[in-house]
């Protein structure tokens, strides 16, 4: 099975299935395509609650060669069940389109990391009534990565972001420590976690596999679960990342 990528062919980095993003822009004028679907859980001693991203796209177009152009949109399901008897909310539909792009500020250096810098805003009026926020919505991050060896890899971000359901920013972080088990086959394990100025604080930690099936395919499978009381109690998810040559 071919999986190594050609040395005229650039690697496939793409920015799923960890929270983390790369500071790795696609190609010129290459479009790639992250897409994938998760179920999340969640249990109070109220209710217990579920979200089900059944469609979670991220298009990704290089514009130059140290900027690239983000689109993405999610279909999703919602599923409440309230404790102690057998009513059901159920909604669908789909989440705000996200509009951002990614600029590469530098290449990593020694020790001194990559960074990219990453800006999105999202437009409430895309989104199905169910899941229109009440604001407009935006973040920006700035991603970082050094390679530790020919195996391991660390990148982390830091940002923040405004939710759309109330004008309070949140600020978040991820670490993430990338491993190649073979020439096809990758995994992580991840910290994050969001911080807002109201509210309770969410970290949550995950773990996940990628399998490169060719030069331009990827498979990916990932887990995680809740560290802070806030945070949802575990997720699980499943994708595949495809890119189109230039």
């Amino acid at each position: 099975m071919y999986c190594v990528a050609q040395d005229s062919i650039p690697e496939l980095i793409t920015d799923r299935p960890d929270q983390t993003e790369s500071s790795v822009v696609v190609p010129l004028r290459s479009l790639q395509i992250e897409t994938g679907s998760l179920t999340e859980h969640d249990h109070t001693e109220y209710a217990e609650h579920r979200v089900l991203a059944y469609n979670s796209t991220l298009l990704r177009y290089g514009l130059f060669r140290n900027m690239e152009l983000r689109l993405g949109l999610n279909y999703l399901g919602d599923v409440m069940k309230m404790t102690g008897n057998d009513s059901m909310i159920r909604t669908s539909g789909f989440s705000p389109f996200y509009a951002g792009f990614k600029i590469k500020i530098r290449e990593e250096q020694d020790w001194v990391p990559a960074i990219a810098f990453l800006g999105a805003i999202i437009l409430p009026f895309t989104a199905s009534e169910a899941f229109r926020p009440d604001h407009p919505a935006s973040e920006m991050r700035f991603s970082f990565s050094n390679t530790l060896s020919d195996r391991f890899s660390l990148g982390y971000n830091i940002g923040v972001e405004w939710d759309g359901e109330t004008m309070v920013p949140d600020y978040y972080y991820t670490v993430s420590l990338a491993i190649g088990l073979s020439e096809c086959i990758g995994a992580f394990v991840e910290s994050y976690g969001y911080i807002p100025e109201e509210g309770s604080q969410e970290h949550l930690a995950d773990t996940g596999i990628t399998w490169l099936i060719m030069s331009n395919l990827q498979i990916d499978f990932s887990a995680g679960t809740g560290i802070s009381k806030a945070a949802p109690d575990n997720f699980i998810g499943l994708g595949i990342t495809y890119r189109l040559p230039e």
